[in-house]
């Protein structure tokens, strides 16, 4: 078996972004990523052969070791044996960038917010048809919805419940929580769906401040509910709370306690956390050290997660931060 660098998405996977379909999202790293499959899409047909083909070119050149720079510095290359390299795809990322219910100050569509509700979106879901109906979707991997606010596409509900029923067997959905879908329901009963919900607060005002809504209320009315329909018998987890730090906006231990006792009051028991982007690659840019204050949160959150007896997830900036200073 040849060993040679790639990663699974360049393998199996693509992303439907905004106005393009692209092998990933990911472009916070020194390539800065967008190995595009389609530009200037709009929900025209694509073939299928025309992609895997595409992926095909870019599996050879990484066999030659001529990795395309554009995917330099990301953690998702590997360098190993890959041994099942037959045409198929199981890892599909939803990342439209449209519409969305709420108004984060950390979102970088915050510039403006009305221009890109009203951009159009395109439907993705015929491709995803002809994706099974040609038996190109193989179980194993990952189907994800976040960017924007995935309840909001009005074909959202198809696409998640044409999953459910046709073999998906694993379905992330990235939510601000603040409009209910059914689909996502019946996804957390059928012990194939988790979601992720955004609270990034513990109290109503910092949540109308980071979140430009005031649905505080609203969503942890949603959280409870799809608490609810989750059945830890296999004690696996599919409801958790996401916070993300915001430097001098929610970093206090005031809104981290009042946060995870509203998701252990909700019956749930995972949470997330990571630090505002935007800020961190400020740090990373000019070789800032982490302020001391902010290192410390992180630790009294991972202390207070183990008390509550809460599965703590690290994303991205917040592993950087606590592997820096051993904190897990």
């Amino acid at each position: 078996m040849q060993e040679y660098k790639s990663c699974h998405w360049l393998q199996h996977g693509l992303s439907f972004e905004n106005d393009h379909i692209e092998m990933c999202c990911l472009c916070c790293h020194k390539g800065g990523g967008h190995l595009y499959i389609k530009e200037n899409y709009n929900g025209s047909d694509v073939s299928w052969d025309d992609i895997l083909n595409l992926k095909e070119k870019f599996i050879k050149e990484n066999k030659e070791g001529k990795t395309d720079p554009r995917c330099e510095g990301c953690f998702n290359l590997v360098y190993r044996g890959w041994a099942d390299e037959e045409p198929y795809i199981n890892y599909i990322h939803f990342n439209h960038w449209t519409h969305c219910n709420s108004d984060c100050i950390y979102c970088y569509t915050k510039w403006d917010k009305q221009a890109y509700n009203s951009r159009p979106h395109y439907q993705a879901f015929p491709m995803i048809k002809e994706l099974f109906k040609r038996k190109l979707f193989r179980p194993g991997g990952e189907v994800t919805f976040a960017g924007g606010e995935p309840t909001m596409l009005n074909e959202f509900e198809d696409i998640v419940n044409f999953l459910l029923k046709n073999g998906a067997d694993r379905i992330t959905v990235h939510s601000s929580g603040i409009k209910y879908s059914r689909a996502i329901e019946r996804g957390i009963k059928d012990k194939i769906l988790s979601v992720c919900l955004s609270a990034d607060s513990g109290t109503r005002d910092t949540y109308k401040a980071v979140k430009g809504v005031d649905k505080f209320d609203k969503f942890w009315e949603n959280a409870k509910k799809y608490s609810k329909a989750q059945k830890n018998i296999d004690n696996k987890i599919y409801v958790e709370t996401k916070f993300i730090l915001i430097p001098q906006i929610n970093t206090t231990k005031v809104e981290i306690d009042k946060w995870l006792e509203h998701t252990v009051e909700a019956g749930i028991k995972s949470v997330v956390v990571d630090i505002e982007n935007e800020y961190c690659k400020k740090l990373r840019t000019y070789n800032i050290a982490r302020p001391q204050y902010l290192v410390e949160l992180c630790n009294y959150i991972i202390q207070r997660a183990k008390e509550l007896d809460l599965r703590i997830v690290d994303y991205n900036n917040f592993s950087y931060l606590v592997s820096d200073y051993n904190l897990l």
